[in-house]
């Protein structure tokens, strides 16, 4: 039987896609506000087993090694956030994470928020019906200051993951316990998608819910989208999100530049 392949993504709507971003980042005003209970941020995962913040089930091959550095430009509240992280392979079902955040252009200053660390097992690999499944320990050392610190604290949860044709689905689940006692316990569920538009492109889309350590309900719900542009092990992705809650709409535009390194074989 002749196998009919998928036609490449037009590269005009990758164009207007980018074109939107800018848009959008310059025609929406910023908001000051006191505010910024959901951005006590969570390790984040690196690509390209990654959407934006959830996690895949899968990991690097043992021994491999990524890097990523990442900026943030939010409004309402208006801020800048750049992370600079690590992921290493520790084996084929394990995975080291390690990332450290720093905000900038926030009300009252700027600063480094909590460096943190997550470790990843997958106990469970994709079946026939069934999805791929790790488990995350997450850790934060009290480094950040002031408002932008947990004061260290503790945090664990799931990844899922699951190949449908050319797409792959993801979901999340991560329980977070600060380090100050005035802080509530946060909790995190996520859900993204990565569409195969062509070879080296995928379209990205993201959904949040958060109930963060200052309210005792859901206080962010969020959906981002974009697209991960990959040249080798060479990754360039960017989104947008909108915040669906406050309805303002709260507007953030993320750039990540990132690369893999693959041990080299033994002989």
């Amino acid at each position: 039987m002749k196998k009919i392949s998928a036609p490449a993504f037009p590269l005009i709507f990758v164009r207007i896609l980018l074109c939107s971003f800018f848009l959008f980042l310059f025609l929406i005003p910023a908001v000051s506000t006191n505010v910024f209970a959901e951005e006590l941020s969570l390790v984040t995962p690196l690509a390209p087993y990654a959407v934006f913040r959830t996690w895949s089930a899968f990991s690097l091959p043992e021994g491999s090694t990524s890097i990523s550095y990442g900026i943030e430009r939010s409004k309402d509240p208006s801020f800048y956030r750049h992370t600079l992280g690590i992921s290493y392979g520790w084996s084929d079902r394990a995975e080291v994470t390690l990332d450290l955040p720093y905000v900038d252009n926030l009300q009252g200053g700027s600063g480094f928020e909590d460096f943190g660390g997550a470790f990843k097992y997958r106990v469970q690999g994709e079946g026939r019906y069934t999805p791929a499944a790790s488990v995350l320990v997450m850790g934060y050392l009290p480094t950040g200051r002031d408002i932008l610190s947990r004061d260290g604290g503790v945090g664990g949860g799931a990844a899922l993951s699951r190949k449908l044709g050319p797409i792959l689905a993801h979901a999340n689940f991560i329980y977070t316990i600060s380090g100050k006692n005035d802080l509530k316990d946060e909790m995190d569920f996520l859900t993204g998608l990565e569409f195969a538009a062509s070879h080296n492109l995928k379209m990205l889309g993201e959904f949040q819910l958060r109930k963060s350590a200052f309210s005792n309900k859901v206080d962010l719900s969020e959906v981002r989208f974009g697209y991960r542009y990959s040249s080798g092990d060479v990754y360039n992705t960017i989104g947008a999100g909108f915040d669906l809650k406050n309805r303002h709409p709260e507007f953030r535009l993320m750039i990540a530049f990132g690369a893999s390194f693959e041990r080299e074989s033994r002989r």
